[in-house]
């Protein structure tokens, strides 16, 4: 396959509730629609907008030379809310959303809320439903941490770019020429279109997907598709696949990194949303209790306690197919990834920028491979862990150290 066609059919991941869906809510297809296209929270003030980080509404340009009024065209004129922040655009066609019912969840968001309103007191710090216009600026907020917490992962910052550079690799948002984009969208039918009609895929759930022309990576989500996800999980979902496009446009998205790393990394950041819904795949032989699949401290800790029950290091890093990439894997590559972490931080994100300098071939499959090995000689050369010493250490530490967490 070209190189630009595989990296968007790998990024699909089978979404699983944890709980049946919750009961529908009714249709307000057109509630965005009827929606007033000023922003009520800043009014268009350049203040204000400042305050909450955006620097400029719709329309705008979007991805492969096109702009946001083509994107408009096919899906309906007056149909998405288009904000642009410093490093990312975003489209958001969903609706109106409850708070969560979970106190500590609600709290959450009430956390995030109050943030925003001591930047601008028109933002509500207790809202009392997530309305559209105040889901978006969540979301910008989100996309606008996770792109800052990754920067200092890796140890960049807007220095170390060069600004308007359309040369990939050099370009001002952490290597690629343009900014990251990110769309969601209530229906299934509106996410369909955009992929078939701008990405030549079909799919109506979530992808990430590279906009070859532009060098942009998108997120792409429908809340219908999430199967009755409630915010917190769409929230959850979303930080997970923002993570996997931050680390893969890294410096150009010339090749994979390890499943292991990438996955790892990215359900670190986001698993810290708490929800009772996961972005995994359970394989068809894989045995997994829906009622408790979320508790991935108790699922790590209750294999660690078994020789021969968790995935060898060397065997989980061998992984290349996602359709591979069960359930197992997901969880310990996110505790294996924790256990780094809390060794050094700093060297995790050394790990991955070592990996994302090292020069394209333009052989995708066989450049994978590389960074593969490389990969597990540096977790060695960083860390002094081989494959069996890191299976070792890792599995004492979570013996250790998770049945004091909740």
């Amino acid at each position: 396959m070209p190189s630009d066609r595989l990296p968007v059919r790998a990024f699909l991941l089978a979404v699983l509730a944890l709980l049946a869906p919750l009961a529908a809510q009714k249709r307000r297809d057109d509630e965005i629609r009827k929606l007033k296209k000023e922003d009520p929270y800043t009014k268009n003030d350049p203040e204000l907008m400042q305050a909450l980080g955006v620097v400029r509404y719709g329309p705008f340009p979007w991805a492969d030379h096109l702009r946001t009024a083509d994107v408009d065209k096919v899906l309906g004129e007056g149909r998405i809310l288009w904000l642009e922040t410093a490093h990312f655009r975003i489209g958001y066609n969903m609706n109106t959303a409850p708070l969560p019912q979970d106190s500590s969840q609600k709290k959450a968001i009430y956390a995030e809320c109050r943030a925003m309103h001591a930047r601008c007191r028109k933002f509500p710090a207790k809202p009392k439903r997530l309305g559209p216009w105040l889901r978006l600026h969540l979301y910008a907020q989100r996309c606008e941490r996770a792109y800052a917490e990754f920067a200092q992962l890796v140890g960049v910052t807007e220095r170390t770019f060069d600004k308007g550079s359309k040369v990939v690799g050099k370009g001002e948002f952490l290597g690629l020429p343009d900014k990251f984009l990110l769309l969601l969208f209530q229906k299934k039918s509106d996410m369909a279109r955009y992929m078939k009609r701008f990405c030549d895929v079909e799919v109506d759930d979530s992808m990430r997907f590279f906009h070859k022309q532009t060098s942009q990576m998108l997120l792409c989500v429908s809340a219908e598709g999430m199967e009755g996800f409630d915010e917190p999980g769409v929230h959850g979902h979303v930080l997970y696949a923002l993570w996997q496009n931050l680390m893969n446009g890294y410096r150009g998205y010339n090749f994979p990194l390890p499943m292991w790393l990438s996955c790892g990394v990215a359900h670190y950041y986001s698993r810290m949303v708490e929800s009772d819904y996961i972005t995994a795949n359970i394989k068809d032989s894989e045995s997994v209790d829906q009622e408790s699949q979320n508790r991935w401290y108790e699922k790590v800790f209750k294999r660690a306690r078994h020789d021969g029950a968790t995935i060898p290091f060397d065997e989980l890093a061998a992984i290349t197919e996602w359709d591979q990439f069960g359930f197992h894997a997901h969880t310990q590559a996110w505790s294996r990834v924790q256990f780094l972490m809390e060794l050094d931080r700093r060297k995790v994100g050394l790990l991955l920028d070592k990996l994302k300098r090292v020069p394209p071939t333009g052989d995708w499959d066989g450049q994978g491979r590389q960074i593969a090995r490389m990969a597990r000689k540096l977790v060695f050369d960083l860390f002094e862990l081989d494959g069996p010493t890191f299976d070792e250490r890792w599995r004492k530490w979570v013996l250790k150290t998770y049945p004091k967490r909740k």
